[in-house]
């Protein structure tokens, strides 16, 4: 039997109330304070009719207050729903419709739509009395939006037991008071469900990194000034520590790594370099809670890195395309990880959760992943069956990029392909046949998309090309597609705006870049303004923050940023 997650928060709160639970940039939070102002919250909430079954928005960035929102929410018998503030007015609009009340700080209540029902975490209100709702493991504990191939956010809606059984004395990793647990993930990627719910239901200690963009150097300092000892990080975080701070690392006991394949060339140097930490290849989508597998990984494998065997209560299956076992196939997933299926969409749920035809009455959720079973017994990861892309850690629907740019009356048709290997260096490619120009579109798209989903590279195309049935041809789309003029205006000026055009050709793989080119318009992200930073501070000799490139985003603006000498 499963126990409620905020449950076994409490009881760690009863058992030890003066243990640090919550670490942020020098302010800490004790479990014995963390429970006692989640209760508060609780009974605010249920006086203002919130209840089991219940979604409740929290529109906050990854910080104290989310995680102490979040498990208030849940002692309240409520389902947290995690809305991030930088998400676009359209897409937060729409996963609005799947709560009944938001939380939020004054500062940000602003940016909510007019209309929303808003509590905000500094306003005294009606306390209800008596006992908080009895909440069964069956009742939904979260729901989470994913990226939909009809341009429609999929909202996964996950039970306690999933995240029970995902972090109560887990076997696959190590979960105790006596760890430190780093939250670096987006609280709108499933990681945080580990990272937020392992640390604080195992009595451990959770250091959140500050919102806001990291470099790895950053990170790597807070590693070592936490002592922390577990942490999970997407493969291309990984990657990128990997090379560039390896040394920072040497404090953890356990990483775990997942979001796309893992490299098996950082894998070995980490392992040589570490060989007393433990290194997780885990692997899971949302829909199962997180993880669905995990492999230990040594100096010792064959050509790629397997995502290993399940993880507890937790079991796979590999089908033919007529539901029949077979050894290289479709991986499908069961167990009580297992989300109750798609807010608001029977129909989706019915198509992706399927009756296991080898069980008793459960389910299996269809991956859409192809696997193939080792001699080992372990699963090796090949691929997927349709078009979805892992960038980043997070999973891209190109249908949802395709229906945000047809939204736009000046495009005709578009088509979304990506290309690249490894977590880093997936490129997407937006191909769309314009009936007028459109030198906006990239700035339209920016107001319906998430920038993990803006694309990298534009190509405008006479014709989308078809196959003989009439659907876009892929294929022939990735070889016909044209690279686009990324340079476009005048040159770099002087020594110092040289030298950052030629450290952006490098990233970017161009011949030129213009001084009035932005960073993120030729496809840069979080993990890019990182290794730009490293580069930066080689070349110059002096620390350029990655927060300083997000905010002077041309060649132009960032020289004169470091000329004027400003932090």
């Amino acid at each position: 039997m499963y126990t409620p997650v905020h449950e076994l928060v409490a009881a760690r709160a009863r058992t030890a109330p003066g243990r640090v639970a919550i670490v942020c940039q020098g302010v800490s939070l004790t479990y014995g304070a963390l429970h006692t102002r989640a209760q508060r919250l609780a009974r605010q909430l249920v006086a203002r009719g919130v209840g089991p079954e219940t979604a409740v928005g929290v529109f906050l960035d990854r910080s104290p207050e989310f995680v102490l929102t979040a498990l208030g929410v849940l002692h309240a018998g409520g389902a947290y729903v995690p809305l991030d503030p930088a998400y676009p007015p359209d897409r937060l609009a729409f996963m609005l419709t799947a709560t009944s009340i938001v939380i939020t700080t004054s500062e940000l209540a602003d940016r909510l739509p007019p209309g929303t029902r808003v509590l905000t975490l500094d306003a005294d209100g009606p306390v209800a009395p008596g006992p908080l709702p009895a909440v069964h493991p069956e009742n939904l504990a979260y729901t989470m939006f994913t990226s939909g191939s009809t341009g429609v956010p999929k909202g996964v809606s996950v039970r306690h037991a999933g995240i029970t059984r995902l972090v109560r004395d887990p076997s696959y990793v190590k979960l105790t008071e006596e760890e430190t647990v780093l939250h670096a993930s987006s609280v709108s990627f499933d990681a945080a469900t580990f990272e937020i719910w392992g640390a604080l239901a195992g009595g451990a200690r959770l250091v959140v990194v500050p919102a806001g963009p990291q470099s790895a150097a950053d990170l790597g300092a807070l590693l070592r000034t936490e002592r922390v000892t577990t942490a999970f990080f997407t493969t291309g975080l990984f990657h990128l520590l990997v090379d560039e701070c390896l040394p920072d690392l040497a404090g953890l006991r356990q990483v775990l790594v997942g979001g796309d394949v893992l490299s098996p060339t950082h894998a070995r140097a980490f392992v040589r370099a570490l060989p007393a930490t433990r290194l997780i290849n885990a692997y899971g989508p949302t829909e199962v809670t997180t993880f669905t597998t995990s492999h230990h990984v040594a100096l010792r494998w064959g050509e790629g890195i397997p995502i290993g065997r399940p993880i507890d209560d937790t079991w796979i299956r590999i089908l033919d395309d007529d539901l029949q076992p077979t050894g290289t196939g479709h991986l499908y997933a069961g167990g009580a990880g297992l989300a109750r299926g798609y807010h608001g969409d029977p129909a989706l749920t019915a198509e992706r959760f399927i009756p296991d035809p080898y069980g008793t009455g459960e389910r299996l959720y269809a991956t859409g992943d192809l696997a193939r079973l080792l001699p080992s017994g372990a699963i090796e990861f090949l691929g997927r069956a349709d078009q979805q892309v892992k960038r980043r850690g997070f999973r891209i629907e190109p249908g949802d990029i395709e229906e945000a740019l047809r939204t736009d009356p000046r495009v005709r048709d578009a088509a979304v392909i990506a290309s690249g290997d490894g977590a880093e260096h997936k490129v997407l490619t937006a191909c769309v046949v314009l009936d007028a120009p459109a030198p906006d579109l990239r700035e339209r798209l920016r107001e319906r998309l998430p920038d993990y989903l803006m694309p990298d590279r534009w190509a405008v195309l006479d014709a989308l090309p078809l196959n003989p049935n009439g659907k876009v041809d892929r294929a022939a789309l990735a070889t016909v597609a044209p690279r686009p003029e990324l340079a476009a205006g005048a040159g770099p000026v002087g020594e110092l705006e040289s030298a950052i055009a030629a450290i952006w050709g490098e990233l970017f793989e161009v011949e030129r870049v213009g001084r009035h080119d932005d960073f993120f318009d030729l496809g840069g992200h979080s993990l890019l303004a990182s290794r730009m930073s490293t580069r930066l501070r080689r070349t110059l000799g002096s620390a350029v923050p990655v927060r300083a490139i997000f905010d002077h985003p041309t060649v132009a603006e960032l020289a004169e940023h470091i000329r004027c000498g400003e932090p």
